[in-house]
């Protein structure tokens, strides 16, 4: 396949200088880019996806995430809560202090409401 590709006179020196540097024509040259680029462009297919994270989570030993529902998941990490001493329980809620004051911090920043 043939394509015609519009470059400014600047791209085109440059073009030429590298092609010129690898001993190449401009036309392989930008064809090998091309190619090397397409080489590393992301598929968007979910099912790649999918199967990226499955081999992650294989190769580290990560479990994959149950299926709960947010109910669900609430539920648990409150019956976790009460398995907290006093002092975790303090941390915890400096740590979402600090997160939300954080973000407020941010939304005056940028001239939104307050949580």
């Amino acid at each position: 396949m043939s394509i015609t590709v519009n470059l400014t006179p600047a791209e085109e020196a440059r073009l030429s200088t590298e092609a010129r540097r690898d001993g190449l024509a401009m036309a392989d040259l930008a064809a090998k880019l091309l190619r090397k680029h397409l080489s590393y462009a992301p598929e968007s297919s979910p099912d790649r996806v999918r199967a990226k994270l499955r081999q992650w989570q294989k190769e580290t030993a990560t479990e994959t995430l149950p299926a709960l529902s947010a109910h669900e998941l609430f539920s648990k990490w409150a019956e976790e809560d009460t398995h907290m001493t006093e002092e975790e329980q303090e941390a915890e809620d400096r740590l979402w202090q600090d997160f939300e004051n954080g973000v407020n911090e941010t939304r005056a920043t940028l001239g939104m409401r307050q949580l």
